[in-house]
């Protein structure tokens, strides 16, 4: 019902078994494999416990971010998504805590979020290394990396929407190269754009 605020067609949701497996969809098809410990916060805490972490810092993998989408759309979404991100750290908050998504298409409503989110109890903010062609160094998102900067938000910048497409299909390559080049990427926009 969420998601399909969002798009009825596409947008992420989660699918969830019995038997404590699931998959995060968009619209029909399986997007990644999961299990109980993403939506249940007390089987996150035991596996946390087991493998001796104490603290976790969690934030919604890339495909919630929505960019595509309306404003309009996507700026109720971001803030649902950031909300169920709270619900969840509250059954542990010194354990569990939560980076926010913004609906960094439209630079005003991305700033609005991050501080709501942010007074709401995030603490930082997770964004995608571009926005369509648009790499960090578009004034837009200096722009939004400068309302963060202000306002003490911290800002984790995730690799996304891999470029090379056909070409790298196997052997993992996405990961093992697409992700590093748009890491690359995001960091010399920066750099050499004098943004920082």
């Amino acid at each position: 019902e969420e998601a399909a605020q969002l798009d009825s067609a596409k947008a992420p949701w989660l699918r969830t078994n019995a038997d404590g497996t699931g998959h995060i969809m968009q619209g029909d098809q399986p997007f990644r494999p999961v299990y109980a410990a993403l939506w249940d916060p007390a089987r996150r805490i035991e596996e946390m416990d087991r493998d001796g972490v104490d603290l976790q810092l969690f934030c919604a993998t890339p495909v919630m971010f929505g960019y595509a989408y309306p404003v309009e759309r996507a700026a109720p979404w971001a803030q649902r998504m950031n909300d169920h991100a709270l619900e969840f750290a509250a059954h542990a908050p010194q354990r569990l805590k939560a980076l926010a998504q913004v609906p960094l298409q439209d630079i005003d409503a991305a700033c609005r979020e991050a501080s709501r989110a942010k007074a709401a109890g995030h603490v930082g903010v997770q964004i995608g290394n571009h926005v369509g062609a648009k790499n960090l160094d578009d004034a837009g998102l200096i722009d939004f990396l400068a309302h963060c900067g202000r306002e003490g938000i911290p800002v984790l910048v995730h690799p996304w929407d891999m470029l090379g497409g056909d070409r790298m299909k196997q052997w993992m390559l996405p990961w093992l190269v697409a992700m590093p080049a748009e890491t690359q990427l995001g960091i010399l926009s920066l750099i050499l754009s004098g943004g920082f």
